[in-house]
């Protein structure tokens, strides 16, 4: 029997939803089979989609009508969202749906570790108003996100003309009001970054040069702003704060946006390495996240970044690549403790390996270079034991997982 052709772009088809992909996109298949990836859809759903780039091996379409709903398509709380706003993926879905989204994706990508037990997704936060720092986009003088799968701004104007707040609802109210504040004082066209300290205070960060910085400084806990980049940077009022105690950042440094979330993600990393004492090496450690925890677990700590974070936790730190760092390591290593970026650890594997750590504990936001990194792991003698997905940013299809890697 001959196998149907694939649609061609531009054609409109009627196709199933039945999954949720990694990058957020529902997937489907056409009248040949071939994979299409239809952004807003719903596992359950049929809908009517339009080609919109056509290869031989998979498609990407554009949603043109719901003809028959899934159980578990929800009305999305936010009407940015339903006027094309790309900052979230997945408001459509039902927050178990979504959980068991992120699950498959996880399973899927971790599958060939024999031996591993995958925990249920944990969802430690709420499903809005959890975000205590963000980013957004200036353009043509209003605030906002992209268009989903654009780069044009979508301003995002108040959600109730009659509050004054209430911009964005993944934002912590206190954050959203800042936001306010700022998107009115006409910030310089670019990207706009907000920060929530644990004291109430905010620090604002823009990538252009703002002579009108100094007009939101004492406005909703702004306390700080800091103006374009590198040596043209100028900073007005306080940029540094303190995100949680013992962890110092700005508004352009990485910090877990969930502020309960990120205390999950803490506590079953702790759980996952043990307690000391003993030697341990934390890599991409950044600001010191996991290192508060680590120190009070009776670890002696070894961690390093590329770059010194500004106030550097009270333990050893080493600055460089991870390669340089592992390489000059000479001691008995007990422990090894990382947090890579969405690449992956891949020039961190053979200084691991070196070092031959009895446990690793693996954090990890990309289950598939997780996969890749615990794999070579396993084929030189580490047992990946357990791992544990949670979910820190609800209505998004990230997933952030603690893995536990044991020398047998």
């Amino acid at each position: 029997m001959t196998k149907p052709t694939p649609e061609p772009a531009h054609v409109v088809i009627e196709v199933a939803v039945t999954a949720l992909a990694a990058g957020g996109d529902g997937v489907a298949r056409d009248a040949g089979g071939r994979v299409t990836f239809v952004p807003r859809g719903v596992p359950g759903d049929r809908v009517r989609v339009r080609i919109v780039h056509a290869t031989s091996s998979f498609a990407r379409a554009e949603l043109v009508e719901v003809l028959e709903p899934s159980p578990s398509r929800v009305e999305p709380p936010c009407p940015h969202f339903l006027r094309g706003c790309g900052g979230c993926q997945w408001q459509q879905v039902a927050a178990g749906a979504q959980r068991e989204a992120k699950l498959a994706i996880v399973s899927g990508a971790l599958r060939k570790l024999e031996g591993l037990t995958l925990h249920p997704v944990a969802a430690p936060g709420p499903a809005l108003g959890w975000r205590r720092r963000a980013r957004f986009h200036v353009g043509g003088g209003r605030t906002g996100l992209y268009l989903l799968g654009t780069q044009q701004v979508l301003p995002l104007d108040r959600i109730d003309p009659a509050k004054p707040s209430a911009r964005c609802p993944q934002l912590e109210p206190a954050l959203d009001a800042a936001l306010d504040v700022v998107a009115a004082a006409s910030p310089p066209d670019g990207e706009l970054a907000l920060m929530l300290a644990s004291d109430g205070r905010i620090a604002i960060g823009v990538e252009h040069a703002w002579k009108g910085a100094h007009l939101v400084i004492g406005k909703a806990g702004i306390v700080g702003v800091i103006a374009g980049s590198g040596s043209e940077a100028v900073t007005t009022g306080e940029i540094l704060l303190e995100l949680e105690p013992g962890l110092w950042g700005g508004p352009w440094d990485f910090a877990q946006a969930s502020l309960l979330g990120n205390a999950a993600l803490i506590a079953q990393t702790r759980a996952a390495i043990g307690a000391g004492p003993g030697r341990l090496v934390e890599l991409y450690a950044g600001a010191g996240n996991f290192t508060r925890g680590l120190l009070a677990d009776g670890w002696d700590v070894i961690a390093s970044d590329i770059v010194a974070p500004a106030r550097p936790p009270a333990t050893r730190f080493e600055v460089g690549s991870v390669a340089s760092v592992l390489d000059k390591l000479q001691a008995k290593v007990d422990a090894v403790v990382l947090d890579p970026p969405r690449a992956g650890a891949a020039e961190a594997i053979d200084g691991i390996l070196k070092l031959a750590p009895r446990a690793i504990a693996y954090v990890s936001c990309d289950p598939a270079t997780l996969a890749r990194d615990a794999g070579r792991l396993v084929a030189a003698g580490y047992r990946a034991t357990d791992a544990w997905p949670i979910d820190l940013m609800p209505q998004t299809s990230h997933i952030e997982v603690v893995m536990r890697l044991q020398r047998i």
